[in-house]
């Protein structure tokens, strides 16, 4: 019993709805076409123990349904066949403490256990496991086309600001507080707490107008300072590990990633699903930064906070700093079971293009199929719009423009060229 099954299921028939249904076939004079039992023991469950006690249930069932005289024959024990995302083998949520061959031996011997006592005929077994048959089979790569970088000033150069005879007196405690920092490290965790209390005293004198703009910017660049100072010390500060966890999350990067969540990664947003993200390059670097993702698109929902590392989940992601002129790839990997067929429109970004790869058993590989993603007009298309209509209307305003002498011919020329382009190119950036 599981988030997905049990009492409020949106599935199949509670158990008095079954002894109706008996009644119903029995009446009918149809108990006889009665062959299968199907049950939803619950989607992605990483104990085998809970699968044990589903089945176990199931064949209770089934019991009752031979002994009502149905002629039954095959149960159908769904799906449940958990991914391992996380690859640590345990029973948490995003991961399986058993094999495959753990999974069958438990559904097959557990039936044998309940059927030889009961001394019913056993059935034919059917699984479906879909996320675990194809959830391996795709992956999506994305670049990184920008980076908004947190890169405090050292406790000494935020100290260094300019000299202000009207010095408010939070920013000269939160000086205080920094220098007391930087000579005593060892009472890192208090000084971070003051320094956490200071920084919000600074926003609301800022909001009351008593301190102004240049001076919080000075406020908040000292508490940005400590909180570095406080991260770099680690467990030598004294602070909790979730409270340093905490502060190193809000010292991460950004990293803008060509890719829309709602499009390609559905499952992040809709169920928190999470999935093993790493760097494909650079891989003999140490990452020196931490890192969230966001996407393209207009939401704030469109990013990514959540990843597997070896050690478990965690709210950042260690990646490569951004050389210039360099692209910078990231794989997601395990996503073939629901994405594309869960992927929308949202933020009008299309499906992405997609390459079909056979893998050989000496490392080698074939590229079977390429297929272009949608372009610009393909999506404007399905929210009804029509393409060629919006280039006749940009069209007319650029004749327009000519004649009032807003734009040169050779101006018109060149964005109605541009426009084109646009409408046939690619939803991502390009």
């Amino acid at each position: 019993w599981t988030e997905t099954s049990g009492d409020r299921s949106s599935f199949g028939l509670s158990s008095v709805q079954l002894v109706q249904m008996v009644e119903t076939l029995k009446r009918a004079r149809m108990l006889d076409c009665l062959e299968m039992l199907h049950c939803h023991l619950g989607s992605q469950i990483p104990c085998l123990e809970d699968i044990c006690a589903g089945v176990n249930e199931a064949c209770r069932y089934y019991v009752s349904l031979v002994r009502a005289g149905a002629p039954m024959g095959y149960i159908d024990v769904g799906g449940g066949l958990a991914v391992d995302y996380s690859g640590m083998c345990s029973g948490m949520e995003h991961s399986r403490d058993y094999s495959m061959e753990d999974y069958c031996h438990t559904v097959v011997t557990t039936m044998q256990q309940v059927f030889n006592k009961e001394k019913v005929s056993h059935p034919h077994i059917v699984s479906e496991s879909g996320r675990a048959t194809v959830a391996h089979a795709s992956m999506l790569i994305f670049n990184v086309i920008d980076v908004l970088q947190f890169r405090p000033m050292s406790i000494a150069e935020a100290m260094n600001t300019e000299a202000d005879e009207s010095i408010p007196a939070v920013l000269s405690r939160l000086k205080g507080v920094a220098q007391e920092s930087r000579d005593n490290s060892h009472i890192g965790s208090f000084m971070y707490a003051r320094a956490l209390e200071l920084r919000d005293e600074l926003r609301n004198a800022f909001q009351s107008g008593e301190i102004t703009l240049k001076q919080r910017a000075q406020g908040e660049e000292l508490f940005l300072a400590i909180a570095n100072f406080v991260e770099q010390e680690g467990n030598e500060s004294g602070l909790e590990a979730d409270a340093l966890e905490c502060l190193r999350e809000s010292l991460a990067d950004i990293y803008y990633a060509n890719l829309s969540v709602f499009q390609s990664l559905p499952d992040t947003w809709a169920i928190g699903q999470k999935f093993p993200i790493v760097p494909l390059q650079r891989l003999d670097e140490q990452p020196e930064r931490s890192a969230i993702l966001s996407d393209l698109t207009c939401d704030c929902d469109g990013k990514i906070d959540a990843f597997i590392l070896a050690g478990g989940e965690q709210p950042t992601l260690p990646v490569h700093p951004m050389r210039d002129g360099e692209d910078y790839y990231l794989g997601t990997f395990l996503i073939g079971a629901y994405q594309e067929t869960l992927g929308d429109i949202h933020n009008l970004f299309g499906d992405t293009h997609i390459v079909s790869v056979r893998l050989h058993k000496d490392g080698s590989f074939d590229i079977l199929k390429e297929i272009s993603g949608d372009s610009v007009a393909d999506v404007l298309s399905y929210v009804q719009y029509k393409p060629d209509e919006l280039f006749e209307k940009m069209r007319a305003s650029a004749e327009a423009g000519v004649k009032n002498a807003r734009i040169t011919l050779r101006e018109r020329q060149d964005f109605l060229r541009l426009f084109r382009t646009a409408l046939n190119g690619y939803t991502y950036f390009e």
